[in-house]
């Protein structure tokens, strides 16, 4: 039986990575959710942005768990050998770790890329119980996220082996804390991204412009390194909305509208360069013919007059 279920569980999780590479998550509905001022300063941004990866996991279950698994140190080292902030044993790390800060290393250690993965391992998990849902393997009407954050614990052969979540009392305490922890360390804005919270993302996208210590790094999404999608990416985030780390597909994304002239553009709208063939670059309006663009490596990141062509805008908050 255990066998069966570690098979099983291999090839549920290569089904969900593959499901979650063709699918984005349900654009935020009721105003944005945002990590609260109980995530330390330094990981809000990567928290925001990890609460986005998929339908059901959210800023305040990335965050609660971090809590959970490391207590927010990055140095933090299990006698079982788990590592770093999100606590990857290093064969789970090498399947599902990845390079999110664009610095060309996947490495576990560094909130930038640990944080990311765990919200993408999580996904996966999440993917991996509705298929096992689907195919009776788990009973129906059981609690997903409950049984993701259990397989992130135990593994997901565990959940499967038992049918829901293993009775070991170091799992059922780790997904009960995590539920009930998690709303405190979020917050919801009002219903949609208010001006307020647009100000906000904006001031936030300025700061990175201003800072020298950010650079542009091709692929890079944070907390230092960043491409232009890269950075739109993180300033929709912080709005509660999520986007591919793409501009061409972020220039199609089904949510928002698209505005017809930068006559008709607001502060927080999409630019983008290219055609409907391929748009190849994007940046944030903040008004006045005036926007924040991580450029290129030679320029930077930058707080600049329009420049070019914009050939589409979108609004997607």
């Amino acid at each position: 039986m255990r066998t069966l279920a570690a098979g099983t569980a291999a090839l549920l999780l290569v089904l969900a990575w593959a499901l979650l590479a063709t699918t984005s998550p349900a654009p935020a509905e009721g105003g944005a959710v945002l990590a609260s001022d109980k995530v330390p300063e330094a990981y809000r941004d990567l928290v925001n942005q990890a609460g986005t990866t998929c339908e059901g996991i959210t800023p305040g279950i990335i965050a609660a768990q971090v809590s959970q698994e490391s207590g927010w140190d990055p140095d933090a080292a299990s006698p079982a050998g788990a590592q770093g902030i999100s606590q990857f044993m290093p064969a789970t790390w090498a399947t599902s770790g990845g390079d999110h800060n664009g610095d060309g290393t996947a490495d576990v250690w560094d909130p930038a890329d640990a944080i990311p993965s765990q919200a993408a391992y999580m996904c996966a998990l999440l993917a991996a119980v509705d298929a096992a849902t689907a195919d009776g393997t788990l009973p129906d009407g059981s609690d997903r996220v409950a049984l993701a954050l259990a397989a992130y614990n135990a593994g997901l052969g565990a959940v499967l082996d038992h049918g829901g979540i293993p009775p070991y009392p170091e799992t059922q305490h780790y997904v009960e804390v995590i539920q009930a922890s998690a709303a405190d360390y979020e917050t919801t804005t009002g219903s949609g991204a208010a001006d307020g919270d647009i100000d906000a993302a904006i001031s936030w996208a300025r700061s990175i412009a201003d800072d020298d210590t950010n650079t542009y790094v091709w692929g890079g999404e944070g907390p230092t390194g960043w491409d232009c999608s890269g950075l739109t990416r993180a300033f929709m985030a912080r709005l509660g909305v999520s986007v591919e780390h793409k501009a061409d597909a972020q220039a199609r994304d089904p949510q928002g509208t698209t505005i017809d002239s930068l006559e008709q553009a607001r502060p927080g709208d999409l630019l983008f360069w290219g055609d409907s063939g391929y748009y190849h670059h994007v940046a944030i309006y903040t008004g006045a013919g005036q926007m924040i663009s991580a450029d290129s490596e030679a320029t930077g990141i930058n707080d600049e007059p329009i420049w070019g062509t914009v050939t589409l805008i979108r609004r997607l908050t």
